[in-house]
């Protein structure tokens, strides 16, 4: 083997292998395409490093028809991905099988020796798989354009691994074939493919999962280089303990085995130290005893909360009950004649009463968090639009102010995304009443990894005597006989969702008078659950 070539492909078939690994083992949302991609990705340049090895030329003819089983691959990811329709799939792995069966039993149909000249099947069917290439590439560039935020860049970082990987692969061996380039060429072609793979499986993760296969992705490369390391020393220092070329085979082992033996721990050692170095949560293993241990405290409190919640849900339904047969009467009262004013006041407690048992299940019984990518924009507007619907004709004008640049997305729960901001338009716009002029001012902005939503209004702000434990449930500025009396729970919600993503609310009062509220949501979730 030319030395250029290890050194070129080696490196390309690691990565690839673990990637497609890692992926396999620690990834949720991944999707079957994107690890086979990788591993097939391996197997072509494990093909092409047989090429160019002494003694596997034969063999290699038999295997490099099989690479196109890439564009199966890429066909797959691309389904996985996009939502396509799986028929092309099949077609095209049947295809890629036809093919390497071809290649196997009949080499000199595609090639001369080595690769080194055209059989008589080979241009054409080097022009029907290309045709085939840049239809799935245009068909997977076209998905990328009309696709929006995270799906949009996934299927992004699938076209451009397909064009290069289609350049890398058969566009290569074309080359090769007619005697116009070398299998170096492609060495940096097919990293760049093999790299955009890796990108689109990482981020198609969310939260803690995503956490977990970058580090593990580190982790791998880590201890790699510490794996490597040591085993130089160590063939450096074994001539000292087996001296002489008659070592017997048991003592070599003896001695092997006790070299190793205090070396597993001291390079996990070292590899979580410098984790700590790069993570800011990583994810070693006295990280992940440690995290058992919050988990457990997490776990006692979650059960406190949980019987908190038995609790709620029972008091909800009895209350709810009485509520249900007061509202019915306050029908009949109607229907003989009773003073509108009454029916009206008894319809209104009954719904503050509801109300009340709404925010009190919300903030007791937490569901389980549902990540995905939110519009923020689009779903700040929406809660504006129920926030006017909620206060009715009074609701005064609400500006949602963007960022330039486009839409702004955030990795959420989207019915949590929505509750947090109707919490705080509505609580401006009932701070608002009977203010003259009044307005409310929602911004939505990035900065660096988090995407603020910061709601503002010119109200009277919040009163001083509650503003330290404002996010505490059962406090709240509005008394029982307001117009809109309030729960004390809609802002301890609002600040129980930010917290369970990683991200914070917090108070300031504005620079010319009334609140200003700012919910920092991280841009990457950090929790996927909880």
């Amino acid at each position: 083997m030319r030395p250029l070539v290890a050194l070129a492909y080696y490196p390309l078939w690691a990565v690839a292998v673990t990637v497609g690994v890692t992926a396999l083992r620690l990834g949720r949302n991944v999707g079957r395409g994107l690890v086979a991609l990788c591993f097939f990705l391996a197997f072509w340049v494990t093909g092409l490093i047989l090429l160019e090895t002494d003694g596997t030329v034969a063999l290699a003819e038999r295997v490099l028809p099989s690479g196109i089983i890439v564009a199966a691959g890429l066909a797959h990811a691309y389904a996985d991905v996009a939502g396509a329709s799986r028929r092309p799939v099949a077609v095209a792995y049947g295809v890629s099988a036809a093919v390497a069966l071809l290649g196997a039993v009949s080499p000199r149909l595609l090639y001369g020796p080595a690769a080194r000249s055209p059989g008589p099947l080979f241009l054409p069917l080097a022009a029907v798989m290309g045709a085939a290439a840049i239809a799935l590439e245009v068909q997977v560039g076209r998905a990328a354009l009309a696709a929006r935020g995270l799906q949009q860049r996934r299927i992004a970082a699938l076209f451009f691994g397909s064009v290069l990987a289609t350049l890398g692969g058969g566009f290569l061996v074309v080359l090769r074939v007619h005697g116009l380039g070398d299998v170096l060429l492609g060495a940096p072609v097919l990293l760049l493919a093999i790299l955009l793979v890796a990108y689109a499986a990482l981020i198609g993760e969310l939260g803690r999962s995503r956490r977990v296969f970058a580090q593990g992705l580190a982790y791998a490369g880590l201890t790699a280089l510490v794996s490597s390391l040591g085993l130089m020393v160590f063939f450096q220092v074994l001539p000292a303990l087996a001296p002489g070329g008659g070592a017997s085979l048991p003592w070599l082992v003896f001695v092997i085995f006790l070299v190793a033996l205090p070396s597993d721990p001291l390079r996990m050692l070292v590899v979580e130290h410098l984790g700590r170095r790069l993570f800011e949560r990583p994810i070693g293993v006295r990280d992940l005893a440690d995290e058992i241990e919050r988990v457990e405290v997490r776990a006692d409190q979650a059960e406190r909360l949980a019987e908190l919640g038995r609790l709620a849900s029972a008091v909800a339904h009895e209350i709810r009950n009485p509520l249900g047969v007061i509202a019915a009467q306050t029908k009949l009262l109607e229907r003989q004649g009773a003073k509108p004013e009454t029916v009206a006041s008894l319809r209104g407690q009954v719904d503050r009463a509801r109300r009340f048992l709404d925010d009190l299940l919300r903030y007791s019984r937490p569901r389980p968090l549902d990540v995905s990518e939110v519009d923020a924009l689009s779903t700040l507007r929406l809660a504006a639009s129920h926030v006017r619907q909620i206060v009715g004709e009074g609701a005064p004008p609400i500006e949602i102010a963007p960022e330039a640049g486009g839409p702004i997305f955030v990795e959420a729960d989207r019915g949590a995304f929505l509750d947090v901001a109707t919490a705080l338009l509505q609580n401006a716009a009932i701070a608002l009443d009977g203010v003259a002029e009044g307005r409310i001012r929602a911004v939505v902005a990035r900065e660096g990894g988090s995407v603020i939503v910061r709601v503002e209004d010119n109200g009277p702000g919040v009163p001083a005597e509650i503003e330290g434990m404002l996010f505490q449930p059962f406090v709240t500025g509005r008394g029982r006989d307001a117009k809109h009396p309030g729960t004390g729970l809609g802002l301890a919600v609002a600040a129980r969702w930010l917290e369970r993503h990683g991200g914070a609310l917090r108070y300031e009062r504005a620079p010319g008078g009334g609140a200003r509220f700012e919910a920092r949501w991280p841009a990457r979730a950090v929790e996927a659950a909880g």
